[in-house]
């Protein structure tokens, strides 16, 4: 979470509320934001189509009918939490998610088809913009509403389609560019810019001269061979450093639709990696390979940008510095001890993990990643099948030290707005010299005799509104162990529905 605040507008008292939705949905779409501040997986339209898809596979055979329990439960929980799905349903959860053994899977489908209708994406993200524009309207709104619909309106938009590296762009463009907001009725501008309407696109590669080779046959994958770019990408192209080498031709794919620009690269991008593919089936030693860089127009915009690969999910993670790491393996190799087998094992795990970082695909990714967790996990672990013995294995450490998490990322939060104002805060805390931050933070936001010394931090924290809502959200969290815990329970279930979403 970054402080940004440079419009005469993040200082309108009046403006508030339309700034923490801004500050929200720059959190939400960073790349390196907490995974728990993130987006949900899905939400209850994408869960009600996810409960179809199951009872499909389970109608052919294909799954074990056991598996849909859990996706129902899931549905269950987030129809009951979801704000938006409360205005759409005109009758009770339980007749559309029926559960027991003795139920027919044909009632239950026609009843999810219902439900899935109902919850049209659409008019979801229709009704969630009304809500939002409601809340921050006359500044007198819930903030703990307004994250709510905001997380849920992000989950929509990237389930249906939409790049979250485009929805980032818009974020930063529409609330912390040099646009000064002067009403909150603005915000449908915003909301136009990320909705989901489709646009066609025209987009160029450079591409090794390999692809030469298949030249008669690459129309099947509506991709034209051109020997020069237009002349009016030029000097785009040249500003980027995308000039044309020797080995390289440009490859033009028109005609994609879809939402944004990168999700537009990321479909023809796929269109190349098919037919390169099947290249390698015939020809092991030559790859067609082509930059990163594409240069991409879109129907109704007259810019035409150069849009780069999108991180991949395994740069996004939290890592530690090399001199930190250095100091994990050094710990590691001199603490090991397994037997002959075990480290066959180990050093399989190893090579699927060097093989995932390597990939560019997250999909493969993904695969090397599962296998790796399925082999080191031990068979010894209880519970029935595979996924059941995995989730027993990873819930205990993925569980471990995810209140810590939370408090290590308010910390850094806090001390990246200001150190030397949370120092002053702190210096005020009992036995300030003989505790370490960690401690220090947690009393400041959890103990009722320091009410005061976080009524001063909310002051000092001027138009932060996201960081002042996150520090008041924890303080509810930590000052009652069983929030704490329910905290917990409540991780563990969605970490748990998660896992078996994977598998």
């Amino acid at each position: 979470m970054l402080f940004i605040s440079s419009n005469a507008w993040h200082t309108n008292e009046n403006l508030s509320l339309l700034l923490f939705l801004g500050q929200k949905f720059d959190e939400l779409f960073f790349d390196y934001t907490l995974d728990s501040y993130k987006p949900p997986a899905l939400n209850p339209s994408f869960i009600c189509r996810e409960a179809l898809s199951l009872i499909n596979d389970i109608e052919n055979e294909v799954i074990d009918r056991n598996n849909l329990t859990f996706v129902l439960e899931e549905l269950d929980f987030s129809l009951r939490n979801d704000i938006i799905v409360k205005n759409l349903l005109t009758s009770e959860i339980e007749k559309f998610v029926l559960k027991g053994e003795n139920v027919r899977l044909s009632d239950l489908k026609l009843r999810l088809e219902v439900l899935e209708k109902v919850l049209n994406p659409l008019n979801y993200f229709t009704l969630c913009c009304e809500l939002l524009l409601n809340e921050i309207s006359d500044n007198k709104g819930s903030k703990k509403t307004i994250n709510q619909l905001a997380t849920l309106l992000a989950s929509l938009l990237i389930n249906m389609g939409i790049s979250k590296q485009h929805i980032y762009e818009k974020t930063k463009e529409f609330f912390f560019s040099e646009r000064e907001i002067k009403d909150v009725e603005e915000v449908q501008d915003f909301f136009q810019l990320i909705s989901p309407t489709h646009h066609h696109f025209e987009i160029f590669f450079l591409v090794s001269k390999d692809i030469l080779t298949i030249k008669n046959s690459v129309n099947q994958f509506d991709i034209e061979i051109i020997d020069d770019l237009p002349h009016k990408f030029s000097q785009l192209a040249a500003s980027k450093k995308l000039n044309k080498r020797k080995s390289e031709v440009w490859v033009r794919i028109d005609d994609i639709e879809t939402f944004d620009r990168h999700s537009a690269r990321r479909l023809a991008e796929n269109t190349l990696e098919i037919m390169s593919d099947l290249f390698s089936l015939y020809s092991h030693k030559k790859k067609i390979i082509w930059r990163s860089n594409a240069i991409i127009t879109q129907c109704c915009e007259n810019i035409d940008k150069v849009i780069s690969k999108a991180k991949s999910p395994m740069d996004k993670c939290i890592d530690v510095r090399p001199h930190t790491a250095s100091k994990k393996l050094n710990y590691f190799l001199e603490n090991i001890s397994l037997k002959k087998d075990s480290f066959k094992k180990l050093n399989r795990v190893i090579d699927l993990h060097s093989t995932a970082l390597a990939s560019d695909l997250a999909e493969n990714q993904l695969i090397n990643i599962w296998i790796a967790i399925e082999t080191i996990v031990p068979s010894s672990i209880n519970g029935g099948g595979k996924v059941k013995k995995i989730c027993n294995a990873l819930e205990p450490i993925l569980l471990k030290e995810y209140i810590n998490r939370l408090l290590q990322n308010l910390i850094r939060d806090l001390l990246k707005w200001g150190r030397s104002n949370l120092t002053d805060i702190l210096k005020e805390i009992d036995n300030y010299k003989d505790k370490k931050i960690n401690q220090l933070v947690l009393e400041l936001i959890a103990l009722d005799k320091y009410k005061p010394l976080r009524n001063t931090l909310y002051q000092n924290l001027g138009n932060f509104h996201l960081l002042r809502y996150r520090c008041f959200e924890l303080s509810e969290i930590f000052k009652n162990p069983k929030n704490v815990l329910a905290k917990i329970s409540l991780h563990e279930k969605k970490v748990s529905w998660q896992l078996r979403r994977i598998y």
